[in-house]
């Protein structure tokens, strides 16, 4: 028998097929005699097949490619809304009185009130179950921490109750001010460890929400069109400004601070400790490197993501108005670190592990931002902060 190591070609959301092993025997094994795999065809088909799932790809995102004049214009795109209709919903979202029923909806209108009565310990325990069955009907996610749920939910486990109580705030926030397609908190609950004295047990923190439909943006960018991205980047500068536009109403002393007032957390800053909350930018630029830098100070403060990178940014199919697919942007997650922060910490913590998405990513986020201002010399400072050891 011919021996063989397996690799797939990682390009698109589509799940690799399951192998037994990376090393599958190319033989007959039912024995009826059949002629095992020409090794030249599987030498020619692993040196072609990047190149075949491209070519599949390109007539997935433009069939007429080779039949559309290049002069012809292109209107499919969507045209940027005047600033005063900027609060309405980007176009291809249906609002939230359209969404389609779910047990997730029921659940957070008439149930949930009468299931938070319940004790901690037993909110957890069926958390636990359900992430046992989530992993049952869905898989492991690919996350260590999250696992999505039967009913329309995901599950957040294991974490930081800080980390949850200051996602939660966020949510409702972002849900309370903007037309951002975000997950509903529905609980947080902790339990404590039974000897608080066992170093070896930790506090087991839960954290339910509901489902928002898509696929990371990490695990579908090769196969988005320009106009998809055009089309992307577009939603992402109108839920920016509308972020921006979110009012700060705690701990007004206080101008830089997570969502309920306290102390920041960011993996960026100090491996994640909690740190301030300060009063202006200068106290904030002290615990970074290069903190007498010029482009450390003179930023506005807004209500910040702080970790907007693809895989927090979720991407779903839609029919443009010509008819033709495409996509949009269809949720944003992972809110955990947010906060009120300077004016370009969203754009240079979206490069912050740029090295892992590539130039087209890159661009597009820098295009994306460049209509709030240019943050290059900031960027600058945050690259040289990264080389030295900040946010390993």
């Amino acid at each position: 028998m011919v021996e063989y190591e397996v690799h797939h070609v990682s390009l698109g959301p589509e799940e690799p097929i399951n192998l037994e092993g990376s090393y599958p025997l190319l033989g007959d094994h039912s024995r009826s005699g059949l002629a095992k795999v020409d090794p030249r065809f599987v030498d020619t088909h692993a040196r072609l097949s990047r190149s075949m799932r491209l070519i599949e790809l390109a007539g997935k995102i433009a069939p007429e490619i080779l039949s559309k004049s290049p002069e012809q214009p292109d209107d499919s795109l969507p045209q940027a809304p005047p600033r005063e209709q900027r609060r309405s919903l980007s176009p291809g979202l249906q609002p939230e009185k359209n969404r389609r029923f779910s047990v997730a909806n029921v659940l957070g209108s008439c149930l949930l009130p009468l299931w938070l009565v319940f004790p901690n310990k037993v909110r957890a325990i069926v958390y636990n179950a359900l992430r046992n069955l989530g992993k049952y009907l869905y898989g492991r996610s690919d996350s260590l921490t999250v696992q999505r749920l039967p009913f329309g939910l995901y599950l957040k486990y294991h974490g930081d109750l800080p980390l949850y109580d200051n996602e939660r705030k966020a949510l409702q926030t972002v849900r309370q001010h903007t037309t951002i397609p975000v997950p509903a908190p529905l609980d947080v609950v902790e339990v404590t460890p039974e000897d608080p004295n066992d170093r070896y047990s930790f506090s087991n923190g839960y954290m339910l929400i509901t489902r928002v439909p898509g696929i990371p943006l990490s695990s579908c960018q090769d196969i988005l069109s320009d106009q998809d991205f055009e089309h992307i980047g577009y939603q992402m500068k109108d839920y920016l400004s509308q972020l921006r536009d979110i009012p700060k109403t705690v701990n007004p002393g206080m101008a830089i601070c997570n969502t309920l007032g306290e102390a920041c957390r960011d993996a960026r800053v100090c491996g994640d400790a909690p740190v301030g909350p300060f009063a202006d930018e200068a106290a904030f630029s002290q615990v970074l490197r290069f903190s007498d830098d010029p482009s450390r100070r003179g930023h506005r403060i807004f209500f910040t993501h702080a970790d907007l990178n693809p895989r927090n940014i979720l991407v779903d199919r839609v029919v443009r108005r010509d008819g033709r697919p495409g996509w949009q942007i269809s949720g944003i997650v992972d809110w955990e670190m947010a906060g009120y922060y300077p004016e370009y910490w969203d754009y240079t913590k979206a490069l912050f592990e740029g090295f892992r998405w590539g130039n087209r990513y890159t661009n597009w986020v820098t295009a994306v931002f460049s209509a709030f201002g240019d943050y290059s010399r900031e960027l600058d400072v945050e690259r040289r902060s990264w080389e030295s050891g900040d946010g390993v």
